[in-house]
């Protein structure tokens, strides 16, 4: 489709190594040009949402898989999960590589979900039976979650809108009884106002607990990952990242 990316093998727990694309460098200015097009309605045809954001790794993505498949060991046998906001897909293809029965891999952004499928049909052509993809956009509340066992979300909070989308998401769930596990790295505008939106929604006991992250290298094009990020760095670094963990005791209304 036009967009050039690199191969981003990352080392996750328990499975080992799993590859992803992201866009490069010139592809990610292209893709922010496109962006600014589209918010003035200008014809488009790569980007259909304004979206560049999921054209690159975020930190939390490892984090949250990380999270699941050691920290927790969590079993992921006989088990339907959702991933909202899935980007390159690193969450759900390490899931399915981990064993999940199905796993359904959602963005509102078609290109984010192409690059997801192939990079699994190209490096991990065991999962493709396991993982799907669907456009799905996690601000429309007239799109419903489908009932899943798991819902993961990574890295999606980046504006206040989002934080308050990824809460009633959230809820949703839970009222569902799914367990939700959300991702998040440090200095996410959005943070706030989920927390604020899922203690209003009637969700108490909710908190970030920091576990071990890690920063992702390669080129950021400024206005998807702003200067001084603590996001990006030349080589892998440790970086704190915050995880929620509900589950369905968590609500009270």
């Amino acid at each position: 489709d036009g967009v050039v990316c690199r191969e981003m093998p990352l080392d996750v727990p328990t499975i080992g190594t799993v590859v992803v694309l992201e866009a490069t460098a010139q592809s990610q200015e292209d893709l922010v040009d496109m962006a600014l097009a589209l918010e003035d309605e200008e014809s488009l045809g790569l980007l259909e949402a304004a979206d560049p954001y999921g054209a690159v790794l975020w930190p939390a993505a490892w984090a949250v898989a990380r999270y699941i498949l050691s920290e927790q060991k969590v079993s992921l046998d006989d088990i339907n999960i959702l991933e909202l906001g899935t980007g390159t897909g690193l969450v759900s293809i390490a899931l399915a590589l981990g064993g999940a029965k199905h796993v359904l891999a959602t963005d509102y952004e078609p290109l984010a979900l192409k690059l997801t499928a192939y990079a699994a049909e190209t490096f991990h052509p065991t999962v493709v039976e396991a993982l799907e993809t669907k456009v799905l956009d996690m601000c429309d509340h007239d799109d419903k979650l489908p009932q899943v066992d798991l819902v993961v979300a990574s890295d999606i909070m980046y504006e206040p809108r989002t934080g308050i989308a990824m809460a009633h998401r959230a809820v949703e769930a839970l009222r569902q009884g799914s367990r939700v596990i959300v991702g998040d790295s440090p200095g996410r505008p959005g943070r706030p106002a989920f927390l604020k939106a899922l203690k209003e929604l009637g969700v108490e006991g909710a908190e970030f607990v920091d576990t071990i992250g890690r920063t992702c290298t390669g080129p950021r094009h400024d206005l998807i990952c702003g200067e001084g990020s603590t996001s990006v760095s030349e080589t892998p670094k440790d970086l704190s990242v915050a995880i929620m963990d509900l589950n369905p005791q968590h609500l009270t209304k």
